[in-house]
């Protein structure tokens, strides 16, 4: 038989245990709502008004929402349609500074239109044949081909949409057309409708590897995984201004993949639970000509990926480390010899340093065709940085060529983090009895992402083993100690440590 030891002053979380995974502490009594958004009916207004979007199949199973485009009402009926989704729809490990343009799409990915909870007798699927543009470099879009012409689509009610030129204005009320499937009952993951408002613009945010700018910050409820390209609209559901992007998942803490932040010039801000992002559609806008997305046509906004390449570790760092102080570890290596023959640096605060702008950046140095490190200093103040990096033929800077290049530069972060964790650690202790009436505690450490992340532990009888020596300590590997009750009683100490490897004060847990 099994019995858990009751929370109490000592910290300790009764919880299940799995051995070799992490096990993550609930916040007492509080139990968190599912709010789900009402299904759209296919024969009621809004639904006609969004039969154009429908679900996403992509790789490995992935599900999205996406919707079909053109730069009118009135496409050609014999020409393929353009479905309009989020880049990480097209693969969610997509690099900084990644760009897929004209790419065949992998065999499987299907796009099903009006995709209500009332019409699954009528519904067809159809199948993507191509990639035509993806990225999460500064922008979180994709715009992928069908097999199936706009004729086709017209057959089943369906009208493209036409992407707007502006984006949403701050306290404007939107709707959002979306199909989530994480945490909605199967049977029920059709098109669903969000109302909602914008509460900020111009919002630059980070998750996990991604820089994202210009993004609008929203108070949309009900999204979830499934949900990511959906269309989002004016009130009146008449005008398309954007996609649903990303959430800031409950249950976590700080800043990581699920939980978006926002920069600022002071340092990361972490958003409330459950804030929802948008990706704005004007720079598709600005490329859209019919059924094409022309990438050389003048205006467009959209970045082609012709810059050169910078890769780096994204570190999370203290400002001092064992090696001295903190350095950019960035790698920087030419696209193209002639056109990238220099490059030009500047770094500073993510969300305050505007990388398009020519202003600020370092005199042009040459680029060999190995490449070039970039090692300069770190700042010593907490906050997330931006490296800025683009290159050009010369070393003057100026010329078109230049322009061009410092509207579409490449990036690298670091975050550079001297702050303890904010959580405490936390202890989960499972006691086993047996038949023969041994006992047995099973003890370890309880993760708290993204503040907690790692652990170092000890443990040994009560009278010899002290928390506050910092001898004996090791790295937690997932295996939890086995303890024997007869054989205490025990001291378990824990030190929790964040991705800069911040310590937290350590924590004692004492075992009869």
């Amino acid at each position: 038989m099994r019995s858990a030891l009751a929370a109490g002053a000592a910290g300790i979380v009764v919880a299940g245990l799995a051995a070799g995974s992490p096990a993550h502490a609930a916040e007492p009594g509080r139990e968190r709502a599912v709010q789900e958004a009402p299904l759209l009916d296919s024969g009621s207004a809004a639904g006609k008004k969004f039969r154009s979007t429908g679900r996403l199949v992509g790789g490995d199973g992935t599900t999205c929402t996406a919707t079909v485009i053109h730069s009118s009402a009135r496409p050609d009926p014999a020409q393929q349609a353009l479905i309009l989704s989020n880049g990480h729809c097209v693969s969610d490990t997509m690099k900084t500074n990644e760009v897929v343009a004209d790419r065949a799409a992998p065999e499987g990915w299907t796009f099903t239109p009006a995709y209500f909870h009332d019409n699954t007798a009528e519904q067809k699927t159809f199948s993507v044949d191509r990639v035509v543009y993806a990225t999460m470099k500064g922008i979180d879009v994709s715009v992928l081909r069908l097999s199936a012409t706009y004729g086709d689509l017209a057959k089943l009610g369906v009208t493209p949409r036409t992407p707007a030129a502006h984006r949403p204005a701050p306290g404007a009320r939107l709707q959002a057309a979306h199909a989530p499937s994480d945490g909605v009952e199967e049977g029920k993951r059709f098109l669903r409708l969000s109302e909602c408002a914008v509460t900020g613009t111009g919002v630059a945010l980070h998750e996990y590897t991604w820089l994202w700018r210009d993004f609008v910050r929203t108070d949309c409820r009900g999204i979830s995984g499934g949900s990511s390209g959906g269309a989002v609209t004016t009130a009146d559901g008449t005008e398309i201004v954007g996609m649903l992007n990303t959430v800031s998942t409950p249950g976590y803490l700080g800043c990581g993949l699920g939980r978006p932040c926002e920069g600022s010039a002071s340092g990361l801000v972490v958003p409330a639970d459950d804030t929802v992002y948008v990706t704005p559609v004007d720079a598709v806008a600005s490329c859209l000509d019919g059924a094409r997305l022309q990438l050389g046509r003048p205006g467009c906004r959209l970045d082609r990926g012709e810059q050169a390449e910078v890769t780096s570790s994204g570190q999370q760092t203290q400002s001092t480390t064992p090696q001295g102080p903190a350095r950019w570890d960035a790698h920087v290596t030419p696209l193209d010899g002639r056109r990238h023959a220099y490059v030009a640096f500047k770094s500073g605060p993510f969300g305050v340093t505007d990388c398009t702008r020519r202003e600020g950046y370092s005199r042009p140095q040459k680029l060999p065709s190995k490449g070039l490190d970039f090692t300069e200093l770190l700042p010593k103040q907490d906050n997330l940085y931006v490296l800025c990096a683009a290159g050009g033929p010369d070393a003057t800077a100026q010329g078109a060529a230049w322009a061009k290049s410092f509207a579409y530069p490449s990036y690298a972060y670091a975050r550079v983090d001297n702050t303890p964790p904010t959580a405490a650690p936390q202890v989960d202790v499972q006691r086993f009895d047996d038949e023969s009436g041994s006992s047995t505690y099973w003890v370890r450490p309880v993760y708290a992402p993204f503040e907690i992340t790692s652990y170092k532990v000890k443990y040994g009888p009560k009278a010899t083993t002290h928390c506050a020596d910092p001898d004996a300590y090791r790295y937690f590997l997932g295996v939890p100690a086995s303890l024997k009750v007869s054989e205490g009683p025990w001291t378990y100490c824990a030190i929790g440590y964040d991705n800069a490897d911040n310590p937290t004060p350590p924590k004692a847990v004492d075992l009869p």
